[in-house]
């Protein structure tokens, strides 16, 4: 995908299967020193974070990278804590928003942080506090010390980090679903779906469903009091009629925090914080299809129908021994005989059951040879082929789709951009619209979004399975499997708890597009 029309903030960019790419990530803010007033008096009322006057919690100006007092630094498993309460938590350099974005947390986030605040200032009256492993966080609109609040409990689960999919993730079918607001009765249903409820329960049974879903949860407190659902701070306000606010868009993706029962009836909670009747969606399904690490190139990535290991006598006659699975990545050794490979554990096996990534011919100008390996990632658009390297030494290899436009002109086509860029910005999961003159749709969530220029980003996509072949509207697309790899293994990290990371100072892991 790459972005469409311009939104607010990270969490809310569009995708990349808009008309035009558009780079609606922040851009890293330029540095500004901070240091405090020695007067605490400018503190205002107004609510909120800036900078303003500032001054430390004791009332003298804390220097920039002074030791901090021992109740002010975070200490890790500690009893203080921060829960973030919005789309967007910032975490700052520094105690004032002046200082540069390092990242963000998710309503629902919770860290360490220390038992007073460093600093209050003019919009951050409250004060902000060090949170771990770094920066600083606002007490206020998006983040709050109170873990009861109404929205660091609706955001109760958290998303999971490191597993292809980080939530349960549905698609619209061709009648939208309707968006809840709160625990609907069948009589609220049957008036808004126009549908008997239970005819509906006899048409969709939960047994059906519940191989795809997965674990059913109890109600939780905040659902089964019957109160409207809360919304982060920074999140989209709609007019709710009743249990609900109307439907979703006919392109819609929705992400679940959790599913439960209700009257006979399956529910997911959005991350949106709406209640959505599963039996109106189709629930994603993980594809089989992936890559892996290797132990450098040739490489081999068996097709859909795995293959067969062969040995080979000194006569240089094959004999079948055993099975690879389908999508297997393998280590090859560069010796052929015939159609076949030798693999790094001795096996052979037929060029025709696998993509063989044969090893590069010349290297980037960017790559150096002294000092140590710099990660990279190269992407080949006429082969659909994502290598990443340490240096020169290829340790992961995978099948992407690129821009449809193929080698066309990005700003006139759904060509992926070529060049050599850097990791800008990297998220856990991010929301991705098109325009609405293109492609009207809303994707939530998108899992392990990494924006290296523009609205160009690395990220995974759960909506097709043509991987090899050239689908997007710009982005690289990979599977869950291995967006969930390469997100890990890339520069900036994003730490734990956090939700996206900006990069600065030519951290970002290097990405270089090619034909």
């Amino acid at each position: 995908m790459r972005s469409g029309a311009p939104v607010a903030l990270v969490a809310w960019m569009g995708g990349c299967q808009g008309a035009r790419a558009r780079d609606d990530a922040p851009a890293a803010p330029s540095a500004v020193a901070w240091s405090a007033p020695a007067s605490a008096s400018a503190a205002a009322s107004d609510p909120g974070e800036g900078p303003a006057a500032s001054a430390s919690a004791s009332g003298s100006a804390e220097a920039p990278g002074a030791a901090l007092p021992a109740e002010q630094e975070p200490v890790e498993g500690g009893s203080n804590k921060l829960a973030a309460i919005a789309v967007q938590t910032w975490v700052y350099e520094g105690p004032n928003d002046e200082t540069p974005k390092l990242g963000y947390l998710r309503a629902g986030a919770i860290l360490d942080r220390g038992e007073r605040p460093v600093a209050m200032t003019k919009r951050c009256p409250k004060g902000w506090y060090k949170v771990a492993p770094r920066g600083y966080v606002c007490d206020g609109k998006r983040a709050t010390t109170d873990l009861d609040h109404p929205v660091a409990k609706a955001t109760w689960k958290p998303p999971k980090r490191g597993e292809p999919l980080p939530y349960r993730y549905a698609r619209a079918k061709e009648q939208p679903p309707y968006l809840y607001v709160r625990v609907p009765s069948p009589k609220e249903q049957e008036r808004a779906e126009w549908m008997k409820h239970a005819d509906r329960i006899r048409e969709v049974p939960v047994a059906r469903l519940l191989p795809l879903v997965g674990e059913v949860e109890p109600l939780p407190p905040f659902l089964a009091s019957g109160q409207v659902l809360p919304k982060p701070f920074g999140a989209t306000q709609r007019l709710h009629v009743g249990a609900h606010e109307g439907k979703a868009g006919p392109k819609s993706a929705f992400a679940f925090l959790s599913v439960h029962e209700i009257d006979g009836r399956l529910f997911g909670l959005s991350t949106d914080l709406q209640l959505i009747a599963l039996d109106r969606v189709q629930l994603v399904k993980l594809t089989d299809i992936h890559g892996g690490p290797v132990d450098d190139l040739p490489a081999g990535i068996l097709l859909g129908g795995g293959g067969v290991r062969h040995t080979v006598d000194e006569k240089g006659t094959p004999k079948a021994e055993g099975r690879l699975d389908p999508y297997d990545v393998v280590s090859l050794t560069g010796k052929t005989k015939g159609d076949l490979w030798e693999a790094k554990d001795g096996a052979w096996i037929s060029a025709a059951q696998m993509r063989v990534v044969k090893p590069r011919e010349g290297w980037p100008t960017f790559l150096r040879t002294d000092g140590p390996p710099r990660k990279w990632i190269d992407v080949s658009i006429n082969d659909q082929i994502l290598v990443a390297y340490e240096g020169t030494r290829a340790v992961f290899v995978t099948r992407v789709s690129t821009g449809l436009g193929g080698l066309g002109d990005p700003e006139k086509t759904t060509a992926t951009k070529r060049g050599s860029f850097s990791i800008k910005s990297k998220h856990l999961t991010t929301t991705m619209r098109g325009e609405e003159s293109v492609d009207d749709y809303e994707l939530g969530d998108v899992p392990y979004v990494q924006y290296f220029e523009e609205g160009y980003a690395l990220h995974a996509a759960f909506w097709h399975e043509r991987f090899g072949n050239p689908h997007s509207h710009g982005c690289v697309n990979l599977t869950p499997r291995d967006a969930a790899w390469l997100f890990e293994w890339t520069d900036p990290p994003v730490p734990p708890g956090w939700h996206g990371v900006q990069a600065h100072g030519g951290e970002g892991t290097i990405v270089h597009t090619r034909p």
